[in-house]
């Protein structure tokens, strides 16, 4: 009797443990209908995909991990108007699938609204929003592409037509690392989401790399953008860091900017590289942040300031830019310790600084503001000699008040030709319309 007992509950703890592991679905048994695979399947299941092509949409409303067997191809292709994928519960993980949702519409291709969802090594093609986030906490995407695919007939595709590569609203805590976002509207845009770590992303061919909007507690770091109008844009935000990343070639729009800080406050701009855009880190209606040790390099202007109050800008080197800086309205800030090259000062104690401050000029941005039409003629030999003589109200000027003598051993490098012929060029361009300006104004008269 106690033997068949003892059989008995070996028996049910053999059940229990058979029940409580991931339950794994080969999806090549099964009928290929993706849809009715995962309404069948069991929450905590994962689901293997062989080699094909699956319908969307799909709708997930349990824990799943839906992946591709080793080895082979799985895409998802979507033609209806709702999101291919539409997640709506938490711990969902999809890995390794191809994501092709090519037509025009206002549904996003990935629409994530549980939390703890995983995407990892997705290739997304869309013409809508890559992926979306609503009030979708702990997520992480990683290792993801997302480049536009839509085609908009008999007319060319508009950056208007494009929505975001990955799209946040009141989504926190989350993580998104090693993705590819082309040739979309914003790469990531994030709107009253507060504590997201963006980090070692791409960013091509878009408005703005990384657009923040209300939120605070961002983390941008290790990320590279290239050719978009403007690598980071932090607006209306509080406490954000922007550390180690490179932004490179924003030039193409008269907007463009390396970095943008707009109503951006207690914001951390540390250790960027940031080179070849019309202007290098731009800065606006911003009040204490920390801007220390970025090297702006070959930008038309390196650093604008603008109504801009009470920041630390200091231990930055500012080499081989048409214009190290300028300035309006912009007081009470701490200038210490800065390269620039555009500077000759007098180093009396051989301690490395000059003795001699570096002053901001606010001439020319006063000229634009009131005669916006006076950008014609930046950095022209005759602007430069008014600027010169201009010097009134000294002491409401951003000053350096020990600017370096030499750039730091960190940033002892010649600036690449390419760079300074691009920085040329934009300068001849500019001369060349003023000249052209001019000549028509003359033969009206």
């Amino acid at each position: 009797m106690k033997i068949m007992q003892k059989w008995i509950m070996a028996f049910i703890l053999a059940a229990l443990s058979i029940t409580c592991l991931p339950h794994l679905i080969n999806a090549e048994e099964q009928a290929l209908d993706l849809q009715a695979i995962i309404n069948e399947a069991r929450t905590g299941s994962t689901i293997i995909l062989p080699h094909g092509i699956y319908e969307g949409p799909i709708l997930i409303e349990k824990t799943i991990h839906l992946k591709p067997r080793s080895g082979e191809e799985v895409a998802i292709l979507n033609t209806s108007n709702q999101p291919a994928i539409l997640i709506m519960a938490d711990d969902v993980a999809l890995t390794g699938l191809i994501i092709k949702d090519e037509q025009l519409k206002k549904q996003p291709t990935v629409l994530i609204q549980g939390d703890g969802v995983l995407l990892d090594q997705l290739h997304i093609h869309t013409g809508s929003f890559g992926i979306q986030m609503r009030k979708a906490n702990h997520g992480q995407i990683q290792n993801t592409s997302i480049a536009w695919a839509g085609h908009v007939p008999e007319r060319p595709v508009k950056l208007s037509d494009k929505g975001n590569g990955i799209d946040l609203y009141e989504s926190n805590d989350n993580t998104f690392i090693g993705n590819t976002i082309t040739s979309m509207h914003d790469g990531i845009y994030m709107e009253n989401s507060d504590n997201n770590l963006i980090e070692e992303n791409h960013f091509e061919l878009l408005r703005y790399g990384v657009h923040c909007m209300y939120t605070k507690g961002t983390v941008i770091r290790n990320n590279v953008g290239n050719l978009n109008i403007t690598g980071a844009m932090i607006m209306a935000a509080r406490d954000v860091e922007v550390s180690n990343n490179t932004f490179t070639k924003q030039s193409e729009n008269v907007n463009s900017q390396g970095i943008l800080l707009f109503d951006a406050h207690g914001t951390s701009i540390v250790n960027n590289h940031v080179e070849g855009n019309r202007v290098g880190l731009y800065v606006e209606q911003s009040t204490m942040n920390h801007i220390k040790g970025n090297t702006m390099t070959a930008n038309f202007i390196g650093i604008q300031l603008l109504d801009a109050e009470n920041n630390a800008i200091n231990s930055n080197q500012f080499i081989g830019n048409v214009a190290s800086a300028e300035a309006r309205n912009s007081v009470h800030n701490q200038l210490e310790g800065n390269y620039w090259d555009s500077f000759q000062g007098i180093d009396l104690d051989g301690d490395g600084r000059s003795e001699i401050s570096y002053a901001i000029n606010p001439f020319f941005q006063s000229l634009i503001k009131a005669k916006p039409g006076f950008q014609l003629f930046f950095q022209s030999p005759g602007m430069v000699f008014l600027e010169g003589l201009y010097q009134s109200q000294r002491q409401l000027w951003s000053v350096d008040a020990s600017p370096l003598m030499e750039p730091s051993d960190q940033v002892r490098f010649i600036v690449p030709t390419q760079t300074l012929k691009h920085s040329a060029a934009v300068g001849a361009g500019l001369l060349s319309l003023a000249i052209y300006l001019i000549y028509l104004g003359v033969k009206r008269r």
